[in-house]
């Protein structure tokens, strides 16, 4: 085990945890249908009625951040989660889905402990070639409401050669997992396990191993904020392109390093343009607007090539 020299006592049981964690989501994940962002986080499915779900996210110290808040990625994954759940209510078993949209009003309410969502179906747009579902969902830290969410989605066949596997949730049978020992990895999951022990070398009072595991950390510009993220099998989806969650959460922290005089984010939309793959992800904030009250940022997510992947505007708070 690799760890930060630096760590105190408690520090290192969470190392322990993280990758006995990291392992247990390997090991999941080999099931097909799901994605390892989802397993990792152990994002479930407490319950699921007929126009409406719960989801859940544990406390655990994979996903927070150095203060014990919720990190923005881990939340946009839960986020994604439900409403694309709640989506896929009314749809074929293993049928593939794309992201087309998602909006995040927050309340204030500190994004602590353990999450839970619940999300509900509300219909689909008409008058279009593309129909869209339309779902909407609250994100609740204990009995407050900490989110107000909404999204559209669109049903897409998979890519070539590709069979989508239920997922867990429309799963008859569940066999737990079973946490993977090193000899018994695949090239893929030997790249997250170096991708893990890297971040939890590098994780300090600064920031969290989650950090450094999705390489969310911006470096200021004169008018916002950048990053660059190398995509690697830690960030996919269950099609291989970055989780559509946690691009909208990357774009997220990096928009939150752009207003730096409003910290605390006020809501949020992302129009999802096209998959996130490649070598790498770049993302730019700026601001367009700082007044005493609030700041609005605009954010361009692209892939290493140039494509587009997000474009996402937010609003910060003083």
């Amino acid at each position: 085990m690799i760890y930060n020299r630096a760590m105190k006592p408690e520090h290192l049981l969470d190392a322990e945890a993280i990758r006995h964690q990291a392992l247990l989501a390997l090991a999941a994940n080999r099931t097909p249908g799901y994605h390892y962002p989802g397993q990792l986080l152990g994002c479930h499915w407490p319950r699921i009625g007929e126009d409406d779900l719960d989801a859940a996210m544990p406390d655990g110290p994979q996903g927070r951040n150095v203060d014990g808040t919720a990190n923005l990625a881990a939340f946009f994954v839960l986020l994604d989660i439900a409403l694309a759940t709640a989506s896929r209510l009314k749809v074929d078993r293993g049928e593939r889905q794309a992201t087309v949209h998602l909006h995040a009003q927050f309340t204030g309410a500190p994004l602590r402990g353990e999450l839970k969502a619940n999300a509900r179906m509300g219909g689909y747009t008409t008058g279009a070639a593309a129909r869209q579902s339309l779902p909407s969902g609250t994100i609740f830290a204990g009995a407050a409401p900490v989110c107000h969410a909404s999204g559209t989605f669109i049903r897409l066949p998979p890519p070539p050669g590709v069979i989508l596997a239920p997922l867990p949730w429309q799963r008859e049978n569940v066999t737990p997992a079973v946490p993977l020992r090193k000899k018994d990895l695949e090239p893929d999951e030997r790249a997250i396990m170096s991708a893990c022990n890297a971040a939890l070398k590098r994780a300090d009072q600064q920031h969290a191993f989650i950090e450094h595991f999705w390489g969310a950390l911006p470096v200021p510009t004169a008018d916002g904020a950048r990053c660059r993220i190398r995509i690697g099998p830690q960030h996919g989806n269950r099609v291989g392109h970055v989780q559509g969650g946690l691009s909208m959460g990357l774009a997220a922290i990096n928009a939150c390093a752009a207003a730096p005089q409003h910290p605390q984010l006020s809501a949020i939309s992302a129009w999802y343009i096209s998959p996130g793959q490649g070598g790498a992800l770049k993302i730019v904030s700026r601001r367009f607007h700082e007044g005493r009250s609030f700041a609005a940022v605009r954010t361009e997510v692209k892939n290493a090539d140039g494509t587009r992947v997000l474009e996402v505007v937010s609003h910060h708070a003083a």
